[in-house]
């Protein structure tokens, strides 16, 4: 059993994870060591190919008093993992917490804390983070104090308000009441969330780490540039339809992401022709307006001749 005693807590912590068993190892300890000690801790194994996820979670909650929940689905990605997870939530409050990511001790207890003092009308209290590169190096990542109504053209901004989920303590009521994560976004889906939410809802934001997001040097290069870009256009699409942006935003969002596929497209001696019509469409858009643009669009006049 835990040395320390349970204190009462109004807080779900939901992890969800597919074939990364091993990063448990880490996560599930940062949140049963916390000063203030979660209601419960629900794991969502989105369809990992064996059973590791599930020796691992029943090895930590034969040592904790506090209750662990494993439930295996079938994979659906991130956004079906995280519903599950918030159907099977008792709490009052939702913490979210990728399986690679570690809480930081005092999270939940001062996240709760202020959001139990804001009233019924916020929806999150949201926080700063640590990134830890190669398990090596710290970067604060700190965050403008905000509190009220959202301006959602800062969601995921540098400076604005953090898109990653781990960032936000929610009200369960409020997630339901949203229906939870549009599960056909494979990108920019926490943006999505954050922004039906704030149509109706307040925020809080503070300028403290809440948590520890851990980030591998080979991280981007495994990643589908252009699955990515598809993404995003899927997310911009929705924004669009359902007026979750204005359009000056979704706009500039639009030409972002075509120039930064087209610079991924660039770098790539198979692919660099390919990137010609997405920086024609970026600057069809909104024209260059700095020194980088301008030098990207006389660029892209001068490849067209080859």
């Amino acid at each position: 059993m835990g040395e320390r005693p349970i204190k009462n807590s109004k807080t779900s912590v939901i992890i969800t994870t597919y074939n990364d068993a091993d990063y448990l190892r880490r996560s599930i300890p940062s949140v049963i060591n916390q000063t203030l000690k979660p209601q419960e801790i629900i794991i969502i194994d989105d369809g990992s190919d064996n059973n590791s996820s599930k020796l691992l979670t029943n090895s930590f909650a034969e040592k904790t008093d506090i209750p662990i929940i494993y439930h295996k689905k079938e994979n659906g990605g991130p956004s079906s993992a995280r519903n599950a997870g918030i159907g099977l939530a008792s709490g009052e409050f939702i913490l979210f917490l990728d399986s690679d990511d570690e809480l930081l001790t005092n999270s939940i207890e001062w996240r709760q804390k202020i959001l139990e003092s804001l009233g019924d009308n916020y929806a999150s209290v949201y926080c700063g983070r640590i990134e830890r590169i190669n398990n090596k190096k710290n970067n604060k990542i700190e965050i403008i104090e905000r509190e009220g109504s959202l301006d959602v053209s800062l969601v995921g901004r540098k400076n604005g308000v953090p898109g990653q989920i781990t960032n936000h303590l929610f009200r369960k009521y409020i997630l339901l009441e949203v229906k939870g994560y549009n599960e056909h976004l494979k990108f920019n889906e926490d943006f999505e969330l954050i922004m039906r939410i704030a149509k109706k809802w307040k925020f809080r934001g503070v300028n403290e780490a809440g948590f520890i997001h851990h980030i591998r040097d080979d991280s981007w290069s495994k990643i589908d540039h252009r699955a990515a870009y598809d993404g995003v256009e899927d997310f911009l699409n929705i924004a669009h339809s359902n007026k979750l942006m204005p359009m000056k935003e979704i706009h500039k969002r639009r030409k972002e992401n075509r120039l930064s596929l087209s610079r991924k497209l660039l770098t790539n001696k198979t692919s660099w022709k390919e990137a010609i019509p997405f920086i024609d469409e970026a600057f069809d858009i909104i024209g260059p307006r700095n020194l980088k643009e301008f030098t990207l669009f006389f660029l892209n006049k001068i490849l067209k001749r080859f």
